[in-house]
């Protein structure tokens, strides 16, 4: 690298922004892009623009076009404090526990309505067994996939019910400020 910040490539003298980019480099635009959007920095067409513009970009100029009206990311770390009992806000602590009351709550009514409908199932299918010498095990394929359902909702928790809800939540989105939609419709 010369004195003038000039790259030397194969004897000749390039700056920074006339190098080629790699993937990569576009891939870590699109995330800060995805990042500065998250944050509401940009509007779904602007980010979807400067994706498309990302992707296609050839140099490290033109990458740098794209994003140089957005504030650069910070990286701040924070070191990892013990929490105690007396550190834990009480706010958080009630909304921790109404979600745990809520997600067990949710959880033993599925799982009852679960167990009651197998119960009827299995009846019906030992009633007409006691006709037949061999019924097939129908009942199996309504408790089967239903209770592994189940299960995996008790063992994954209530972190992966608020993390479905919040995807979910996204798709429905019909505008905000600053992103060219109105919340009502034009007469």
């Amino acid at each position: 690298m010369s004195a003038s910040g000039r790259i030397d490539v194969v004897g000749e003298s390039h700056s920074q922004d006339e190098l080629r980019a790699s993937d990569t480099d576009r891939g870590q635009v699109v995330e800060r892009l995805s990042a500065a959007h998250a944050e509401g920095r940009l509007t779904m067409m602007e980010f979807d623009d400067r994706t498309r513009q990302a992707w296609q970009a050839r140099t490290y100029g033109d990458l740098a076009a794209i994003t140089a009206d957005l504030p650069v990311p910070t990286q701040s770390v924070t070191p990892m404090t013990p929490v105690t009992s007396s550190s834990v806000p009480v706010a958080a602590e009630s909304v921790s526990k109404e979600v745990d009351a809520s997600f067990v709550a949710a959880r033993r009514k599925e799982t009852a309505t679960w167990a009651s409908v197998v119960g009827v199932s299995l009846s019906i299918w030992l009633v007409i067994g006691m006709t037949v010498t061999w019924v097939y095990p129908w009942w199996l394929w309504i408790a089967g996939p239903w209770g592994i359902v189940v299960a995996l909702k008790w063992i994954n928790g209530p972190a992966f019910e608020s993390e479905r809800s919040g995807r979910s939540g996204r798709s429905g989105h019909r505008g905000g400020a600053g992103d060219g939609h109105r919340g009502h419709r034009s007469r």
